[in-house]
């Protein structure tokens, strides 16, 4: 290699630059200096072929790789299955909150602490937020704060279960409630789903022919139908549970959506035995991608879950959490929840009209009391079908295709201005034609 002054007048460059490439070829093993003879390009060089990293290992459980929404190309025009519009999440204000939380005085023990459990502030205002918005009356000993509910779902399961241990769930079910169930080494035992969410005859059945440790659940608004299990229902399944010793897993994703009432209480809010895991989200307040969910449980499970929490995600986001549990302390949040169900409402009311006048008498579906999403049943159409339908028009459908209702699925309508759900129905419309 010529010397480095030379190098730099060749380059008309300065001979620190030259330098410091050399500092760099030398510590990558490409050249080496050979004392009195100069720079030498190295005999044998790094290798630079691509190489196979081999087999992979096998899983402890592998779950199969199957097409999903997510694998989807995203075009201009979207319908997803139920998520909230960014648009008008206060996301500013909570990155404002953050970045102000780094400059003060607590700046250094949120940066610095453990807080696998939870930044400290965010739990205890939780444990306020549930009792008042939700009549779910713990303290900060009953909270984990989680990377959204699917952490805190997976985190439960866990917890709860050995191998073949026996969960059951709806013949409908949130696809990866299921897979974490399965990961986590329990066996699926899924019951018919009616006009009241899970079927309490079939559970009831269920339990008296075979033991089981826990019910996965979404009485507010069951997932993927909507519906919403009964008061008399939900006692009936706590009384089941506290009979036949398991636990209710309770998935609140969207308890903050309601149209056209007050929301039935949750079953944490009657729960007296500690038989209840209450899952929720801010997720579906903020944006899918700020993840921060909880879990309020006995002491001892959330003990538990904390634990194993901090075996794969030691430090959580404390600047976010303590940045959330301002914005709830200040009402920031309810002032929010508040202008986002007004515009939710609206576009449910405009989403099922259009809908329902663009595809007349090819749909069934009833008009949901909350939440983000429609239950459609299609009387001539698969799912699957529709889907590849619909791309031909420029129109993705993100959604979820199940197993059980190969002709039904969930249509979004929060996440869409009212001149995109016009739009995005017309090219709907077209989809369902051509088929």
């Amino acid at each position: 290699m010529p010397g480095s002054r030379t190098l730099a007048n060749t380059l008309a460059i300065n001979r620190k630059t030259v330098l410091q490439a050399y500092d760099e070829l030398m510590a990558q093993g490409w050249m080496e200096i050979i004392p009195t003879k100069g720079a030498f390009i190295k005999r044998s060089l790094p290798e630079i072929r691509h190489q196979p990293l081999g087999k992979p290992v096998d899983q402890r459980r592998p779950i199969a790789k199957e097409p999903t929404k997510y694998d989807l190309p995203r075009n201009e025009h979207v319908i997803d299955d139920g998520t909230p519009d960014y648009r008008l999440a206060p996301i500013d204000h909570l990155l404002k909150t953050a970045r102000s939380i780094t400059k003060g005085a607590i700046g250094k023990s949120v940066l610095l602490g453990n807080h696998f459990f939870g930044e400290t502030s965010l739990r205890k205002q939780l444990a306020s937020y549930l009792s008042s918005t939700r009549a779910i009356h713990g303290h900060e000993e009953n909270i984990l704060v989680t990377r959204g509910s699917q952490m805190a779902i997976y985190l439960s399961f866990a917890t709860l279960l050995e191998k073949e241990d026996r969960v059951i769930v709806g013949n409908l079910n949130y696809h990866s409630a299921n897979n974490a169930i399965k990961l986590a080494g329990g066996q699926l035992v899924e019951v018919p789903i009616n006009a009241h969410g899970l079927a309490i005859e079939a559970i009831e059945k269920e339990i008296k022919a075979n033991k089981i440790k826990a019910i996965y659940v979404t009485p507010h608004h069951h997932y993927p139908t909507t519906v919403t299990m009964p008061v008399e229902n939900r006692i009936k399944l706590l009384d089941l549970a506290e009979k036949h010793n398991f636990y209710i897993i309770e998935d609140d994703y969207d308890y903050d959506y309601h149209y056209e009432r007050s929301p039935i209480l949750p079953l944490a809010s009657i729960d007296q035995n500690g038989r209840i895991i209450y899952i929720g989200s801010f997720s579906k307040i903020l944006v899918p991608s700020i993840r921060m969910g909880y879990m309020y449980a006995a002491p001892q499970i959330i003990e538990s879950c904390g634990q194993l929490r901090m075996l794969i995600d030691r430090r959580g986001d404390p600047i976010m959490e303590r940045a959330l549990a301002e914005m709830i302390a200040n009402n920031d949040i309810d002032r929010f929840l508040k202008k986002a169900v007004n515009t939710y409402r609206q576009r449910r009311d405009l989403f099922c009209t259009k809908f329902k006048h663009a595809l007349k008498d090819e749909v069934d579906f009833d008009i949901p009391d909350g939440g983000m999403a429609v239950w459609v049943t299609f009387k001539n159409i698969i799912i699957e079908d529709l889907i590849l339908a619909a791309r031909v028009q420029n129109l993705t459908l993100k959604i979820d295709t199940y197993k059980h209702a190969r002709n039904a699925c969930r249509f979004g309508f929060a996440s869409m201005t009212l001149d995109e759900i016009e739009n995005n129905i017309q090219l709907l419309a077209r989809a369902v034609k051509s088929l």
